[in-house]
């Protein structure tokens, strides 16, 4: 198995790993988070894996329209409702891929040319992410309870409202990459309730908490090879324990794609990112326990989930 992971994780990293050995930084940023999502959506969504192909199209959307609230507002809510509507079929947490491209494209905005290029850099990272997964990896596929319909809808609801909180909440607080905080609200998130309802909502909450103290530490690292090495690190744990763990993998989701991309940390130590964090992170995970708990309490689990 150690074997077969570090196999696929060379593959996965080759093509951008040459980029930016060739002097290439921004293109191979771009090429890795494709690969990345890409491969998570294979995996994750695989019916729908070809959706790969939207991933730099809903950066590029997200980017243009950055400087309209209304659009990128528009656009994100309608991810995160795409997101959780696709529970009805168990896809929701591959899917997460296309809101995290919307995600970055929200805090990136540029001018047409810029936005263009980077898209293509993802384009090629998202083919090749793609290939990967319906190749390589095509004897794994891993899908989430399928929930009711009206179930589905209801999660829907919540993650559309959830992001778009987390989404206003850390644009104000003047996050570094501000993007990571509603991401890592959709990516601990579960319909379904796993235990009491007590473990449930503690579970989320030390699985974004996980995330948060993760994110701070590659703030702290400055050096690109260390970067490397935390990237290489985050990767391999993901791919050889997350499929039987799919809360570590979402722990490791938002760490990893802030590690691929190009984004210097705009806060001097720790505890300025603590401070600038934590007044923000702590709202937004009670509002985000609070709405996970009004899901779960409006319907059994068993209710919930479809046979």
């Amino acid at each position: 198995m150690t074997t077969k992971t570090l196999g696929v994780l060379i593959l996965l990293l080759a093509p951008a790993a040459i980029v930016y050995l060739a002097g290439f930084n921004d293109a191979a940023h771009y090429i890795g988070l494709g690969a990345v999502l890409a491969l998570q959506l294979g995996v994750l969504a695989r019916p729908v894996a070809a959706f790969a192909v939207l991933l730099p199209m809903v950066y590029a959307a997200a980017a243009i329209t950055a400087q309209s609230t209304d659009g990128v507002v528009a656009l994100i809510v309608a991810i995160a409702a795409a997101v959780g509507a696709a529970s009805s079929q168990g896809l929701h947490r591959g899917l997460i891929a296309l809101l995290a491209a919307a995600l970055l494209g929200s805090f990136e905005p540029a001018a047409g040319g810029d936005v263009i290029e980077r898209a293509g850099y993802l384009l090629a990272g998202s083919s090749y992410g793609f290939l990967l997964a319906v190749t390589v990896l095509r004897g794994l596929h891993l899908e989430a309870q399928h929930l009711h319909p009206q179930s589905a809808l209801g999660y829907a609801v919540l993650l559309a409202v959830l992001t778009l909180a987390a989404w206003f909440a850390a644009g104000l607080a003047g996050l570094a990459h501000p993007w990571w905080l509603p991401l890592v609200v959709v990516a601990v998130s579960d319909p379904v309730q796993q235990g009491t309802t007590r473990q449930a909502l503690l579970r989320s909450v030390l699985g974004a908490t996980a995330a948060l103290v993760l994110i701070l530490v590659i703030d702290s690292v400055a050096a690109p090879p260390l970067r490397g090495v935390l990237l290489l690190g985050a990767l391999f744990v993901a791919l050889s324990a997350g499929a039987r763990r799919p809360g570590l993998f979402a722990v490791l989701l938002v760490p990893v794609l802030i590690l691929l991309a190009n984004h210097a940390a705009i806060h001097e130590t720790p505890l300025d990112f603590l401070r600038a964090a934590l007044p923000v992170f702590m709202p937004v995970l009670a509002v985000s326990a609070l709405g996970h708990w009004l899901f779960w309490m409006l319907r059994s689990s068993s209710g919930r989930v479809a046979i």
